[in-house]
């Protein structure tokens, strides 16, 4: 059997959406598939090689526009990110468009495969519904992220796009309903896809988010030695996803428990914006913000299990997407200080995991100080494990058999 993968992002990329279908890849290789994965150059590390290697595995990776960006304005964070914002607003779909064009001119010329799975973002990947030799009933696609339903809520700035919207779902539903299935990480997005009419709901599966059971089992690592609050990824520079109520919940916490402030640390791992440092000023809090890079996958799943406390931050303007990072704090195990809407998809699944004690309103300062002095207390008497058995739902031992299933097994439901 051959399978086909199209991703924009794949590990050792260090972008979040990378890991999924890494995870499938190597799942459908176990199960003795030969597969070739078309995708990016995107987040990859210098001189990085792949992270996979298997005699029945090929990887093409082609270049992303964003990978010229960020040599041409990688030394310059604010012209990089005006470059990007050019590009966003002048290309469509989306600035991936000469990335998807070029992975479905090649998915063409790649002879014939049992099953074509496809990551979407980005929508550019949608385009196959225009092509009378792609988008067949052999097709999968995988919604990470959603595409009109949310431009449908959260339009786009871009004037090109806004004429453009009614031309892209009608693309979105004419490729969706010639797959055979198609899969959501967020249950939400998928009753979306089906009150829009953009799929039919017999095609469909939820199967969310997984993590690497493998990695994370057996006996957890040392915790580090001092109350540190850790975060991985990055916050959104418009605001929808931001650390301020975060950041000054912290600083309410050590100005009410002032013996906690040569204790505590916030340990971040990304791409610190600009426009956030103004709270670390205001709020006197340089000396407890730690700020490092983004981390290779093996230093970031190993940064997970040391964590005492790990940050989750969900807007509600992202209620149909789930965060990719949710899955490995369960596998981590570790507490998590969650600042989520209490009308979230994502309150639920920490509700069903057992891992919402920490659980507070992203706008509510008052409830996070208080969360963090019953974390800081955990802490003190040594108590900040979890021991919760439900997470086991959302690892890839549950996970991976059913998307095996929702691809090779198109007449059935998952």
């Amino acid at each position: 059997m051959r399978l086909l993968v199209l991703t924009h992002t794949f590990l050792p990329s260090r972008r979040a959406n990378a890991k999924r279908p890494y995870y499938v890849v190597r799942a459908f290789l176990e199960a003795g598939w030969e597969v070739d994965v078309i995708t990016s150059l995107l987040g990859l590390a210098a001189g990085a090689g792949e992270s996979l290697i298997h005699p029945a595995l090929r990887v093409f990776r082609y270049e992303h526009p964003g990978n010229r960006l960020q040599r041409w304005f990688g030394s310059y964070p604010h012209l990089l990110r005006r470059a990007t914002l050019v590009l966003a607003g002048t290309t469509w779909p989306d600035e991936s468009v000469t990335w998807s064009v070029k992975a479905l001119r090649m998915t063409g010329k790649m002879g014939a495969y049992d099953r074509v799975l496809v990551s979407v973002f980005p929508p550019s990947l949608l385009l196959a519904g225009l092509r009378s030799k792609l988008a067949s009933p052999n097709w999968v696609y995988d919604y990470q992220e959603s595409v009109t339903p949310y431009f449908r809520k959260y339009p786009r700035r871009s004037p090109m796009h806004g004429l453009l919207f009614r031309m892209l779902q009608r693309i979105e539903r004419r490729t969706l309903h010639r797959t055979g299935r198609v899969i959501f990480t967020a249950a939400t997005n998928r009753e979306a896809y089906i009150r829009e009419g953009l799929v039919p709901e017999a095609n469909t599966a939820h199967i969310p988010y997984f993590y690497d059971a493998d990695v994370f089992r057996g006996a957890k690592e040392a915790v580090a030695d001092r109350f540190e609050i850790s975060y991985f990824g990055t916050f959104d520079w418009r605001g929808d996803r931001s650390p301020e109520t975060f950041l000054r919940a912290l600083a309410r916490f050590l100005g009410e428990h002032p013996k906690a402030r040569p204790r505590t640390r916030f340990s971040f791992y990304g791409a610190w914006l600009s426009e956030h440092k103004r709270y670390l000023e205001e709020l006197r809090l340089q000396d407890m913000v730690i700020l490092h890079p983004p981390l290779a996958y093996d230093a970031y799943v190993a940064k997970l299990k040391q964590s005492p406390v790990l940050l989750l931050v969900v807007s509600a303007a992202h209620n149909l997407f789930m965060p990719s990072k949710i899955v490995d704090y369960f596998g981590a195990r570790r507490p998590i200080l969650a600042f989520v809407p209490p009308e979230a998809e994502m309150r639920q699944v920490l509700e069903d995991a057992g891992m919402a004690e920490f659980t507070c309103c992203p706008s509510d300062i008052g409830q996070g100080s208080q969360v963090l002095e019953k974390l800081w207390n955990r802490y003190c008497a040594g108590s900040l494990g979890c021991d919760t058995k439900k997470t086991a739902f959302w690892s890839s031992e549950v996970q991976i058999p059913r998307y095996l299933k929702a691809v090779t097994d198109l007449q059935s439901s998952v």
